[in-house]
């Protein structure tokens, strides 16, 4: 006989090394260091007797969407034992999950999913997505001058869990996608190994370890890069610039640094300008990958709480195989200054599938694209490009922070 239920402190530690083994890891932190970023009562676990076979946890999270914030049910430490795969855990703790996220009255989940091919049946769509990049120093050249009235200098990583975060919150101000970084993430991250107090170079051969430099002007910190050297390559994990010569300066002195003949960059914006800055794009090698998954959990309460950036009206048919509650058209009204949302049993303009909604629901893919790729149909002429218009995004959605 197996349970389904939330974990009690006591089954904490057993918690977490149970989803350690089913990922085939080891649990790097003491238990007790990790037990106040849980939240038990938003936990699941499933029981076999007095073992888990499976958990998951629902973090309670905000997300930035068109126009404002969103609650968002922040889905972590999923995991089945080996033992157990295949054998419908995984699609109990779903269904759990997502009705307890309903009661809970937050409108959308989020999660980042070890496998693409797992989360898509449980209506999960691709929310953001980034890019990778590597290039050659030789390559790196601007396709127009460029003067820096700032200067880069090396932050203390004490300094910088104090002066970085606000950078951070002005350098994704107004893009959708966005989860804010704790402040405890900023602490964890500076403690780590790899943190290395300022130093111009990383002597050896050896793996370097994680430095800040921040651009500075007019007394202001306007950007920061975090980066780790491993020579001949510099890896930039984040780089967040709030001005146009934050980001000018930033890039030329990670492209610049001594002994270092390899760029990489992890998690950039697809709509990032640094491919239009250079003199020879082609040679920035770019791979695109998912980011965060989107699950529209309350399709009404969700698509009411965004702005729209045409005005206009669409009644939607959804489809949803998990919540039943979402299967039904609404009828949408919204602007940039607002929407509302109802049940309506007026003909559909679009249908679309719960997880094309969540990937168009940021403005990550269009209603056109999403119809070309069966997950969306057209019934009044016209729909999908007033629907394309609506959920037009200025900037494209983008996860730089994994919760």
């Amino acid at each position: 006989m197996q349970e389904l239920r939330p974990v009690t402190p006591d089954e904490f530690e057993s918690w977490l090394r149970a989803e350690s083994r089913a990922h085939s890891n080891r649990l790097d932190h003491e238990p007790e260091e990790l037990r106040p970023h849980f939240d038990l009562a938003r936990s699941l676990a499933v029981f076999e007797g007095s073992n888990i076979i499976g958990g998951c946890q629902a973090h309670k999270l905000e997300m930035s969407i068109p126009g404002g914030t969103s609650a968002v049910a922040g889905v972590a430490n999923v995991a089945v034992q080996p033992t157990h795969t295949r054998q419908g855990v995984m699609s109990r703790m779903m269904r759990r999950q997502m009705n307890d996220i309903h009661e809970w009255g937050e409108p959308l989940a989020a999660l980042f999913a070890s496998e693409s091919a797992i989360y898509g049946r449980f209506g999960y769509g691709v929310g953001t997505v980034h890019e990778s990049w590597q290039i050659d120093r030789h390559h790196t050249a601007y396709a127009r001058k460029h003067e820096s009235h700032g200067r880069i200098v090396f932050v203390d990583t004490k300094d910088a869990v104090k002066q970085l975060p606000e950078v951070y919150k002005r350098g994704t101000a107004g893009r959708p996608g966005v989860f804010p970084k704790p402040s405890h993430k900023w602490e964890e991250e500076a403690a780590s190994p790899d943190a290395h107090e300022p130093q111009p170079r990383v002597r050896g051969r050896g793996r370097g370890g994680l430095f800040y430099a921040a651009y500075e002007q007019d007394g202001r910190i306007d950007g920061y890069a975090i980066y780790r050297s491993s020579r001949p390559t510099i890896m930039v994990t984040e780089l967040m610039a709030a001005t146009r010569e934050a980001a000018f300066a930033l890039w030329r002195f990670c492209f610049d640094l001594d002994l270092m003949s390899n760029t990489e960059a992890i998690k950039r914006p697809m709509d990032d300008p640094l491919p239009w800055m250079l003199l020879d794009p082609r040679r920035l090698q770019r791979t695109v990958r998912d980011g965060v998954w989107l699950r529209v959990v309350d399709a009404r309460a969700a698509l009411e709480q965004r702005n729209y950036a045409e005005a206009g009206r669409l009644t939607l048919e959804v489809r949803d195989d998990l919540c039943d509650w979402n299967n039904g058209r609404f009828e949408l009204e919204g602007s940039a200054d607002g929407a509302t949302c109802r049940a309506t049993d007026s003909s559909p303009d679009l249908s679309v599938a719960i997880s094309g909604l969540a990937s168009a629901y940021l403005g990550t893919v269009s209603f056109t694209t999403l119809s070309d790729a069966g997950l969306a149909d057209e019934h009044t002429p016209g729909a999908l490009h007033r629907a394309d218009r609506m959920f037009a995004v200025q900037h494209q959605p983008w996860t730089p922070f994994n919760f």
